[in-house]
């Protein structure tokens, strides 16, 4: 995954703050996002090994960070600027549990979200971790990273801190208004109702709205399930892509405790 993948992502688990944000960074011509390779390669230490986001262990406590955006496949340039790959994360749960020091995880989550690949598959991961293993955050745990933290025993945030954004969501940018304008006709030749939706410059049909709608609805009843399974008082009107911050968290349900820091939390495992 590269960050303009994300940007053309149909299905995303990030906040809308969150992927404004990062669409500040890319260059944007329609819905094609364009980097530079070379101020790629230029920015990011290329053929090292970066010191970003490791794992350490506290008293016993295995730290697993989960910053910026989460994805899956992310490359050095991604990492340099604060993402999150869930393979790591998973390395990180397989090298905690084969320590013995190891006693407890807890998850240090500061994320807006991400893709949905790789998401559910990681909550599943975390769910089966033979250790406790717990998620705080004195920052953001939204969309994919709620998704995450809601796998865990327990939910621990600051009182500043935003939590939820539970849902998926869509866009679609039709310049065929922008196309007319101008002069241009775009015409798709496809084998199927649904083959070549989307191109530049075209609007989506009714059958299309529907067909995107229903896997918005598909995944964002995964998340549903999830969420309730494992909190099971958080109700359907706190899952509706809003976030709260952390006391409005807690009397909903969404997590177990506020506190002052990760140290407090630290010193209770």
């Amino acid at each position: 995954m590269k960050f303009p993948k994300l940007l053309s992502e149909e299905l995303l688990l990030i906040t809308p703050p969150g992927y404004a944000r990062l669409a500040l960074n890319f260059n944007q011509a329609g819905n094609l996002m364009i980097v530079d390779q070379a101020k790629r390669e230029a920015i990011t230490p290329y053929g090292t090994e970066l010191d970003i986001g490791q794992m350490e262990i506290i008293d016993g406590v295995a730290v697993v960070p989960i910053t910026g955006l989460i994805g899956k496949g992310l490359d050095a340039y991604d990492k340099f600027w604060g993402a999150t790959d869930v393979d790591d994360v998973d390395d990180d749960l397989d090298e905690a549990e084969d320590d013995d020091q190891v006693r407890a995880i807890l998850l240090d989550i500061d994320s807006p979200g991400g893709m949905v690949t790789g998401t559910p598959e990681l909550a599943d991961r975390i769910q089966a971790v033979n250790k406790p293993i717990f998620a705080f955050t004195a920052g953001q745990a939204c969309s994919a990273a709620y998704w995450l933290a809601a796998a865990c025993d327990g939910i621990f945030a600051t009182r500043s801190a935003d939590i939820g954004c539970i849902g998926v969501y869509s866009t679609f940018l039709d310049l065929s208004e922008m196309a007319k304008k101008l002069g241009i006709k775009v015409q798709v030749f496809s084998s199927g109702a649904y083959k070549g939706m989307g191109m530049p410059g075209t609007s989506l049909s009714s059958a299309q709205q529907q067909m995107i709608q229903e896997r918005i609805m598909e995944i964002a009843q995964m998340f549903y399930d999830h969420v309730q399974a494992a909190r099971p008082d958080v109700i359907d009107d706190d899952m509706q892509g809003q976030w709260f911050k952390g006391a409005a968290a807690a009397a909903r349900g969404l997590i177990d405790q506020v506190v002052s820091d990760r140290d407090q939390v630290l010193a209770m495992l």
